[in-house]
């Protein structure tokens, strides 16, 4: 299986060259990769995150697969604390300073950003002061358990089955291991395995669909279909309420805008680049950002470095 954290630190260090206004960005999101993927391979070896699937799946087989309000965060302490030393050393002054502020707190205290993000998991909006720390922690954290619990259900069921049929898969699900439980007519605005809220739309060509759209879990990265022409907030269907605006500078990303509810998410057509990695192009893509800010649009969740 792939790198799910090489994968993106790949495809962001490619993007350097091409998207200028992104360069500070795409520079601190491959150091960042680098701690994630440190911090994932610590789960991984010390099977933290399969012992963290027990408290949190939920019962009777459903959806969301895990409980994210019931994740036992004091298990998280050390690690979050040795992935805080790590950040405190990238990026700016302020985020260096801000990982130091949470470094000089008491272990009890240093878990609330933590506490916050679980309490909000659901809600696209982040407001915490230290919502980042907690966001690019519990990514890794979430991919990890995500993966892990998909393994454990491919393996007690029977190749008959698994409810998503092969030709279905997607990259993200080759990555993250999602795709062995993922609900075949899961169409909701919230992730099918953890919770959260998606991060970005994806266009795709596949044997069933031409042009199938699906969402990316803005902290697992499992990925699900959701319905084309439908604006992820408010349900608006209307096609002249929902406007799409692109860049010349990176033509594969669009801003999918919806004037009833003035919120927009970014998509990803891998149709026009197939070696786009979604949530990193999408973060690349800022200048779209920028123009929908400029048109009073809110994006309905900002992504980890919180654009």
């Amino acid at each position: 299986m792939e790198n799910l954290w090489s994968v993106r630190r790949a495809r962001a260090v490619h993007l350097l060259g091409q998207t200028p206004h992104a360069e500070e960005i795409l520079t601190f999101y491959v150091e960042l990769t680098e701690a994630q993927e440190g911090l994932a391979h610590h789960l991984a070896d010390r099977g933290l995150a399969a012992d963290l699937l027990t408290p949190v799946r939920s019962q009777g087989g459903g959806f969301p697969r895990l409980r994210v309000e019931m994740l036992p965060l004091e298990a998280l302490a050390v690690p979050f604390r040795d992935f805080l030393s790590r950040v405190s050393d990238l990026g700016t002054e302020t985020i260096k300073e801000g990982a130091r502020a949470l470094l000089s707190q008491d272990d009890d205290d240093r878990l609330d950003p933590l506490r916050a993000a679980v309490h909000s998991w659901r809600r696209a909006d982040e407001t915490e002061e230290f919502h980042f720390y907690a966001r690019a922690f519990l990514e890794p954290v979430m991919t990890s358990m995500v993966q892990a619990d998909s393994m454990a259900q491919a393996d007690s069921l029977a190749p008959a089955d698994l409810s998503a049929p092969a030709d279905s898969l997607t990259p993200a699900d080759s990555l993250t291991g999602a795709g062995s439980s993922r609900p075949a007519d899961w169409i909701e605005n919230f992730c099918y395995a953890c919770g959260g809220p998606p991060q970005v739309a994806v266009l795709r060509d596949l044997p069933d669909a031409v042009g199938r759209r699906s969402l990316v879990c803005s902290m697992c990265a499992a990925e699900w279909r959701f319905q084309r022409l439908t604006c992820l907030h408010c349900g608006e269907t209307e096609a002249d309420k929902l406007p799409v605006h692109t860049a010349e500078s990176i033509p594969h990303v669009r801003v999918d805008a919806c004037t009833t509810c003035s919120r927009y998410v970014k998509t990803v057509d891998l149709r026009k680049e197939g070696n786009a990695v979604p949530l990193v192009d999408e973060l690349a893509a800022v200048e779209l950002d920028i123009w929908a800010q400029e048109q009073g649009l809110t994006k309905f969740r900002a992504n980890v470095l919180g654009l």
